[in-house]
């Protein structure tokens, strides 16, 4: 069993916590693994935020590079949860959604590393949320990094369960799943569906928990208003071998688990990705996308 501690850090309530208030009280979680840099960023962005009851906690994910000790030294005061070993993005985040449960937060919001955050986007995505009793899942609208006014995900996408194909939604549209990137989250909702699933590790984590949200009649929401803006494949390199791996594993672990017919839109992936690999040249990535297959189908 992983072994994890908590930086002995001075544990207070969120800001205004013991004093009457109707906003709910956030815990926001932000998982670093040997990405201090991009943490550093998303922190300094995230003490902008406008929202007043929130505390950041960020879990090291049993980092080599040094991480918790450049954290700490630009932000001595920030809870930080140590895995002691990389648990995967679910289980590194479930530490400390765990953590926020146990303090009695209202909500949970998951925020990547590598992403930042507007001034205003907590308070637009707990307004949101706050609106229905029914959303389960708020998220925001994700801009790219490097081009602040183009909409990489209108907070998440749909997922055909017959074909397995996986559609990022740029526009206001239905959606069937919420992108982790940055993803508010109702604590008792947490408690009715369970934590992210660790036999994900890696991707599809968060499109899985917005399967068992509607499974139980949660909505879920998109506030147009919060804005966050996103690097991506920031801890591990895009269209690397290691990233179809772990994607593909992920990718089939999720239509076993909750397609009608798993081989189906399994066997369309394969073929799918390929052909994929064969136009791009990219003729390692062939074996790594089987091999996480394989890998998921057995998980």
């Amino acid at each position: 069993m992983s072994r994890s501690r908590a930086v002995e850090t001075s544990r207070t309530a969120p800001p205004d916590a013991r004093r009457p208030s109707p906003k709910p009280a956030v815990a926001v979680i932000v998982l670093n693994w040997n990405g201090w840099r991009d943490t550093v960023s998303c922190l300094d962005a995230l003490e902008r935020l406008e929202y007043p009851r929130r505390e950041v906690i960020v879990v090291d994910n049993g980092s080599t590079d040094g991480s918790v000790d450049h954290i700490r030294a630009v932000f001595p005061t920030v809870r930080l949860l140590e895995a002691g070993a990389n648990l995967g993005f679910s289980g590194g985040c479930n530490l400390g959604i765990r953590d926020a449960l146990d303090c009695g937060f209202d909500y949970v919001w998951l925020i990547n590393n590598d992403a930042k955050a507007d001034p205003t986007a907590l308070s637009a995505l707990v307004e949101t949320a706050e609106a229905d009793p029914r959303i389960g899942a708020t998220g925001s609208v994700i801009y790219h990094m490097d081009r602040p006014d183009t909409v990489q995900e209108w907070g998440g996408g749909r997922v055909n369960l017959w074909s397995g194909r996986m559609r990022i939604m740029t526009a206001p549209s239905d959606l069937n799943y919420l992108s982790g990137c940055s993803l508010l989250i109702h604590s008792g909702v947490l408690r009715r569906t369970g934590l992210l699933d660790e036999r994900f590790f890696l991707y599809w984590e968060d499109i899985d928990l917005c399967r068992r949200l509607l499974r139980l009649d949660y909505r879920l929401a998109v506030a147009p208003e919060s804005r966050v803006y996103h690097r991506g494949s920031a801890s591990m390199g895009r269209g690397s071998t290691l990233q179809a791996f772990y994607f593909h594993r992920a990718a089939t672990l999720f239509y076993r688990l909750h397609t009608p017919l798993p081989i189906m839109p399994t066997t369309a992936l394969l073929v799918r990705r390929t052909i994929r690999w064969i136009l791009k040249r990219r003729l390692a990535n062939i074996p790594a996308t089987w091999r996480g297959v394989w890998a998921g189908w057995r998980a």
